[in-house]
């Protein structure tokens, strides 16, 4: 089975698990990661090193909420150092909603991973843009 990690600052990682259920119901092949003020940065890497280790890398995909965030250099130094999941920064909805409907497929990580992150593009929307171009 293929699985996600949604690591991010906070609890947005566990929220957006909860909006997902709530949309798709329920999931059981997405971990959380939440960075809080809390936790050191030892206790970060040793929390995700497990989260990782319970999954084949070759199926996981990890996605952070932000570029340059500790969860995202967290993990970008553990694929410097080998690893071999993917991992995606700038987690999104409509990224996260279409990964779940797709990450069964036939489609391959690499397929998957173009294709989520397209749809992680064009959920942004101007709506006040569109509205005016309606009318």
């Amino acid at each position: 089975m293929r699985k996600i990690i949604l690591a991010t600052h906070g609890m947005l990682s566990e929220a957006f698990k909860s909006t997902l259920e709530l949309l798709y119901g329920t999931v059981d092949n997405i971990d959380c990661f939440c960075m809080t003020k809390e936790k050191s940065d030892t206790q970060a890497k040793k929390e995700l090193n497990e989260l990782i280790s319970k999954s084949d890398e070759n199926e996981l995909i990890v996605l952070t909420d932000l570029l340059g965030g500790s969860p995202a250099n967290i993990c970008t130094e553990m694929i410097m150092r080998g690893h071999k999941f993917r991992l995606l920064a700038g987690l999104n909805l409509p990224m996260l909603l279409t990964l779940e409907t797709i990450i069964d497929s036939d489609m391959s990580i690499d397929q998957i991973i173009n294709k989520i992150q397209a749809e992680g593009k064009d959920g942004v929307k101007n709506i006040n843009k569109i509205i005016q171009e309606a009318n």
